[in-house]
């Protein structure tokens, strides 16, 4: 026993070693890739969008025929009744004692276009008395027709018949666009590693060659080419070199396992980056920008729902606070008889044709306020709907001009960064050779890491807006294609 338990903690051991030295290389689309399939982000919108499918599904059951089966199989009540007594010519208390049992079959379809409803059911009830009139009964609705509506009233299914696909189309177009600011989350876990593995490559090239520069100027002082005072700054650039190292390391740790957790992977992976290479070159169509944000903008689409919403609302306050009519109407037979077979012999017609009319007379206006405030609000509405679309195409045209200013600037940092690299390798070469003082070399290495640091920066400014604009359009530009019309919902959900 002991010797199977130590060989599982070696085996533990062994696996734990393993899995903490996972090293793994990642290039941009592929952190995209593996974010949009393995995030916790990516599960959060996903259950989102089922929640909306079936929602839309649910609607969908809705306007298809519905059958019910209703059944009571015991019901059992004893009680004291009124009866009158024509021997006596009295009214008189009696015991009653009464068990019943009864099914129903009912068929209900909705109807739209005017906001009722058809039913057909079948019925069949069986009561029997206890007491001193000990019978038995059977009851049958063979067949009952029927329908009802609310003539002039609020119809809810014709609204819903225009809402619910917005809502459904909404969700698509929602998930698109978080699953599309989920790949700007990625590219920004992705460049904070590149730059903190940038800082982290060149802190120990510079902590080796201060290092390096200390040592020559040991020697330098000895035949009196610089001063006490260089050498101690030879040596205080040393030491901070190793400081920045350490720091830069623990940086680099700390962006590693932000990137993995956000990924879903090992914490304890060594992952490293591969930068992307040249930036695509494409041109941005405006007016094609724009089309794809009136076409795709969830955002638009939501405006659209809340003021169609608004205006549901003051229909329903409009209809329910004036003159209303409900009517109703039937056909069908029943019968009675002390058997089964009987219940259903010679069924009699039954016809029921039912209007209820209700008319507000004196409600000291509060009706007239109902109606108000809803318009009110629907106006609301349609102004809100009209800022967001001035305010989504205003985002675009800034969005677009500034991806253009990215691609530019990306350009500038590059040069600067092959110059600033140019600069600090003769610049070391002259302080070896003496003709170059530690100032000097002191300024080429800040020069090197700010232009480092501004070449990412400059990658990471552009590849985020470029997925911004895809966020706001879902128009893949790149290659030409509207993420919307590309993605299939049910295939999504079944995955």
């Amino acid at each position: 026993m002991k010797k199977s338990i130590y060989i599982s903690a070696i085996i533990a051991t062994f696996c734990h070693s393993t899995y903490s030295q996972e090293r793994r290389t990642l290039d941009l689309q592929e952190t995209i890739r593996i974010a949009a399939d393995s995030s916790l982000y990516a599960r959060k919108y996903k259950n989102q969008l089922e929640s909306s499918y079936w929602e839309f599904r649910a609607y969908k059951a809705e306007r298809l025929p519905s059958l019910t089966l209703n059944v009571m199989p015991i019901e059992y009540y004893r009680y004291l009744t009124k009866r009158y007594d024509s021997e006596n010519d009295i009214d008189v208390y009696r015991q009653q004692q009464v068990f019943t049992s009864s099914a129903a079959l009912s068929l209900t379809q909705n109807f739209a276009p005017l906001g009722g409803y058809f039913y057909a059911t079948t019925s069949l009830e069986r009561m029997r008395n206890y007491g001193s009139s000990d019978y038995t009964q059977y009851s049958s609705v063979p067949i009952k027709i029927g329908y009802s509506n609310s003539l002039l009233g609020y119809n809810e299914h014709r609204w819903n018949k225009k809402i619910e696909p917005l809502k459904y189309e909404k969700a698509k177009l929602y998930y698109l666009y978080y699953m599309e600011y989920l790949s700007s989350l990625a590219i920004q876990y992705f460049f904070n590693l590149a730059n903190a593995q940038a800082s982290y490559d060149l802190a120990i090239l510079q902590s080796a060659q201060c290092d390096t520069l200390y040592n020559i100027g040991k020697r330098r002082i000895e035949i009196a080419s610089i001063t006490q005072t260089d050498i101690m700054r030879l040596r205080l650039d040393a030491v901070k070199a190793r400081t920045a190292k350490t720091s830069a390391e623990v940086a680099l740790k700390e962006a590693r396992m932000q990137l993995a957790s956000f990924l879903s992977m090992n914490p304890n992976a060594e992952l490293h980056i591969n930068m992307p290479g040249i930036l695509p070159d494409f041109e941005i169509d405006t007016q094609k920008a724009l089309e794809m944000m009136h076409k795709n903008s969830y955002e638009l689409i939501n405006v659209e729902q809340a003021v169609l919403e608004a205006e549901q609302t003051l229909d329903k306050v409009r209809k329910q606070t004036r003159f209303q009519a409900n009517v109703g109407a039937s056909v069908g037979f029943n019968q009675q008889g002390d058997a089964v077979s009987k219940a259903y012999q010679d069924p009699m017609r039954q016809d029921i044709v039912s209007i209820n009319i209700t008319i507000p007379l004196l409600d000291w206006g509060v009706n007239r306020g109902k109606r108000n405030m809803a318009y009110s609000q629907m106006e609301i509405a349609r102004i809100s709907a009209q800022q967001t679309m001035a305010e989504k195409e205003q985002e675009i045209l800034v969005t677009i001009s500034e991806l253009r200013s990215r691609r530019e600037l990306y350009t500038t940092a590059e040069e600067t960064l092959t110059l600033a690299d140019k600069v600090y390798d003769q610049t070391m070469k002259r302080f070896i050779s003496g003709t170059s003082d530690l100032t000097a070399l002191t300024q080429a290495q800040g020069d090197r890491l700010s232009a480092q640091e501004s070449y990412i920066n400059a990658i990471y400014k552009y590849w985020d807006c470029y997925y911004k604009l895809r966020r706001l359009t879902l128009f893949d530009f790149s290659i030409g294609f509207s993420l919307s019309d590309k993605f299939d919902l049910e295939n999504e959900i079944n995955k």
